[in-house]
């Protein structure tokens, strides 16, 4: 079954045609926010990632995903000015994963220098787990002795923004608790900004994973049954959900007038629901996100948590609308919540005392869902309930900054078909045994992403290269600068242009890439004519050709860049770039072997 619920409509506004900026009705541009989104698929039992770019004169305030059918995101963050969300998908069916960025035509002050911290970890037992059995004895497990002891303290995480900065969101990324253990992917249920409690005008937020953790089936002998519901164990080994943990880190934006909306609604056991949270007048949605707490795991100390075979309760859509066509305007924050538990089942960690007819106090605790013998007690019996309570949020506040509108693309001098070289200058290192490809030379034929008649800015609902490699806190450049004139030899005749020749140093020919992890990269790319660098992230990109066609990895000469989550197999690396006074594209190619740092 699939329910919607609708917060109070936001205002609403005159736009102009997508890319061309917003216009109020007395003339000049004003500020808006749309949304710029690219699609893939995400095959059965893979992961994959996505990244959407916005426009030249637009700044990302952040971005979100949505996925379509079964799965959930592992990682939502910027690469560059741009926006990458990359999905897991359990099932035997395919899914779509569509990536989000929120783009504002206007260039907010951002915070620099915010670094990923504050681990929030899937592997969780009861926050009030009494350690000390009653009438003796002790509960050791890998709570108290083991490798995630200390993890099982660190379930969430509340990252914040210093002075006046205020939170629009949290980056996360997905990676291992324990190193050398197996490890799975799970869903966040909580990826939320509240108001703060001190400062209801300053919002903050909160990670939580679902938890991995399994209660031990076993028997364990304690003297009395008091407190038996405290008195837990943890299974060893754990499945390799519970090793799984995101990073994360605030978006600091200063912003005026800051407030968070909400909108609650009740998803079905087993069923989804869509809610979309508006702003009030006069506020721009500028994140959003999502909370889904389990009712019967707040108030009496004995209230049950969830654990791993209790079923996922997750939202698989943090964005604005899925279906929405990249560039429209963002008047909501929607979320679309699924419930995976099953109505009138027992929590995995109900509780039943053996007891015998003399003696009803004492004896062995177990922790499963049925009773084990004719004479066990049932204690604290908590069935999933019929529903759970979906909590979705929107960022809404004020930018205290002006319009900016498209800039227009410079004209490229007319080239009229220059001559072909006659040989191939091999591209610098080129036979040094790093694999990389000769230049392409063609200047009739430019590579996709660029071409002598067009910015090289990417255009909406495609899959263009991020600003760069920087954190958040770099604000992205303006428009494409204005074309240099080519060099002139020492001849009168002037040299016809060529294609760049572009060189890739790093990695290496058959190098490994660690998927999920950030790598380092880098090239070189000179004019022909001239022999300048070309290093402007405007001009140059990053690359890798997956299965399904290829995906961004970064821009600039240089830089450190997110690996996309790929099957493990070898791909090809592509480093392109453009002169951007001949339009000219040249580029480098070489072969690198994805390996896992998420099974």
């Amino acid at each position: 079954m699939k329910t919607a619920a609708v917060a109070a409509a936001g205002a609403l506004v005159v736009s102009g045609a997508v890319g061309a900026g917003v216009w109020a009705l007395g003339g000049g541009p004003r500020l808006e926010v749309v949304q710029r989104s690219v699609s893939v698929s995400v095959a059965a039992g893979g992961e994959q990632s996505a990244v959407a770019a916005c426009q030249s004169h637009e700044k990302a305030l952040g971005g979100g995903y949505a996925v379509t059918g079964t799965g959930f995101a592992t990682s939502s963050l910027f690469v560059g000015d741009a926006w990458l969300a990359a999905a897991y998908n359990p099932d035997a069916a395919p899914a779509t994963l569509t990536s989000y960025a929120l783009c504002v035509n206007a260039k907010p002050e951002f915070l620099g220098g915010v670094g990923w911290s504050e681990q929030a970890h899937a592997y969780q037992d009861r926050g009030n787990k009494m350690t000390s059995a009653s009438g003796g004895g002790s509960i050791h497990d890998l709570t108290t002795d083991g490798p995630f002891a200390d993890a099982a303290k660190h379930a969430s995480a509340s990252p914040s923004c210093p002075g006046d900065f205020t939170s629009l969101g949290t980056e996360f990324r997905s990676g291992r608790t324990v190193a050398g253990r197996g490890v799975a992917p799970v869903p966040l249920d909580t990826l939320t900004t509240k108001s703060a409690y001190a400062d209801p005008a300053k919002a903050v937020p909160y990670v939580r994973l679902n938890p991995g953790s399994r209660l031990s089936g076993a028997a364990f002998p304690v003297r009395s049954s008091d407190f038996i519901t405290h008195q837990t164990r943890i299974e060893d080994p754990q499945p390799p959900e519970a090793n799984y943990a995101v990073s994360v880190r605030p978006i600091c934006v200063r912003l005026g007038s800051v407030s968070v909306a909400t909108v609650k609604v009740a998803v079905t056991a087993g069923g989804s629901v869509d809610a979309a949270v508006s702003c009030p007048k006069g506020k721009l949605v500028v994140g959003g996100g999502f909370q889904f707490p389990a009712v019967n795991e707040t108030g009496g100390s004995e209230a049950p948590a969830r654990f791993f075979g209790d079923g996922w309760l997750y939202a698989p859509a943090d964005a604005p609308a899925a279906g929405e066509p990249s560039g429209r305007k963002v008047t909501a924050w929607h979320v679309t919540g699924r419930n995976g538990q099953k109505a009138g089942l027992d929590y995995y960690n109900s509780v039943w005392d053996e007891h015998s007819d003399r003696e009803t106090r004492t004896g062995n605790g177990y922790f499963d869902t049925h009773r084990r013998g004719p004479d066990d007690q049932e204690l604290h019996v908590s069935p999933v309930p019929d529903s759970q309570e979906l909590v979705a949020s929107a960022v809404c506040a004020k930018i205290d900054a002006k319009p900016t509108e498209p800039a227009k693309a410079p004209a490229p001098p007319s080239v009229s078909r220059p001559e072909l070289p006659h040989a191939l200058d091999p591209a610098p290192g080129g036979t040094d045994g790093t694999g990389s490809a000769p230049p392409s030379a063609s200047p009739s034929a430019p590579s996709a992403g660029a071409s002598p008649s067009t910015s090289p800015s990417a255009a909406p609902g495609t899959t263009p290269a991020p600003g760069g490699p920087n954190s958040p806190g770099t604000p992205a450049k303006g428009g494409p600068t204005r074309p240099g004139t080519p060099s002139q030899s020492g001849s009168p005749t002037r040299q016809q242009p060529q294609a760049p020749a572009v060189n890739i140093q790093q990695p290496s020919a058959g190098g490994q890439l660690r998927r999920g992890c950030e790598e380092s990269f880098a090239g070189t790319a000179r004019t022909r004519p001239g022999d300048q660098p070309l290093t402007d992230p405007q001009y140059t990109s990053w690359r890798i050709t997956g299965p399904n066609g290829p995906v961004a990895l970064g821009a600039g000469a240089s830089g450190r860049f997110l690996v996309p989550l790929l099957p493990d197999g070898t791909y090809k690396l592509v480093f392109t770039a453009t002169d951007p006074a001949a339009g000219l594209t040249g580029s480098a190619e070489t072969s690198v072997r994805i390996v896992g740092c998420i099974r």
